[in-house]
């Protein structure tokens, strides 16, 4: 579904008082600084499957997902090739209980249908996409949840009809949280930036038939702030 008109403002308002009522307390460490892939952290975690107890962040940066991803299941590992990223993901006051991989994903190895829940934010279009989409579903044991926020690139209906409540979000979003960095003990500290690609290799069209071809049965979703949704549960039994 895509929000226009009113609508689309109070969401995004709606989000703005969100994010500002749940910073995550304790600690004495500044909330993490809003952007477009943290603003979609509650996709994520909305998806988590019942009885979820072994967690992957495919592409973890530094670690803002995995922390999240901890408060609910019990064993979370973040895998990043870029190894600043790791560094500091390691470093964070808030990284007890979350494994750390400096590695690629394609490359890695983990046992086939060992995982309840895979996640990747903004990561997918770093690598061969239908190469990490299949090691992901074979990853996933029957019943497990794969949850992807991914970019893409190219200009469709949706797109522009998203385009003008996404450029008021981001200012609001931005605005506030600046506010509630500010004001948060220890202030703000200066923000490592990972390798960007630019621009994506698939078009959104692209990546949602690839997704059908892959995942049957996924549920893709264009949203705000440049960004889709993939979710797909693994069926519990062939066919």
């Amino acid at each position: 579904m895509i929000r226009r008109g009113p609508a689309a403002a109070s969401h995004i308002l709606g989000l703005v008082e969100d994010q500002r009522n749940s910073a995550a307390p304790g600690q004495g460490t500044p909330p993490e600084p809003w952007n477009h892939n943290i603003h979609y952290h509650r996709v994520i975690l909305d998806s988590i499957p019942p009885g979820c107890v072994r967690a992957l962040d495919v592409g973890c940066g530094t670690g803002a997902l995995t922390r999240c991803l901890r408060r609910f299941v019990s064993h979370v590992t973040g895998v990043d090739r870029d190894e600043r990223c790791i560094e500091l993901a390691r470093a964070h006051p808030g990284a007890g209980g979350v494994d750390y991989l400096i590695a690629d994903f394609l490359a890695s190895s983990f046992e086939p249908e060992s995982l309840d829940l895979i996640t990747s934010v903004a990561s997918l279009h770093h690598m061969d996409a239908e190469a990490a989409l299949v090691r992901m579903r074979d990853l996933l044991r029957p019943g497990g949840t794969l949850a992807v926020i991914g970019l893409a690139r190219g200009v469709t209906p949706a797109g522009i009809g998203l385009a003008l409540p996404a450029v008021a979000g981001n200012q609001l979003h931005r605005a506030a949280s600046a506010r509630q960095r500010r004001g948060a003990a220890g202030g703000a500290a200066a923000a490592y930036q990972p390798p960007v690609i630019w621009p994506p290799p698939l078009t959104y069209r692209d990546t949602r038939r690839l997704a059908a071809r892959v995942l049957p049965g996924a549920r893709y979703r264009r949203r705000l702030y440049w960004r889709y949704s993939l979710i797909w549960a693994k069926p519990t039994s062939p066919g």
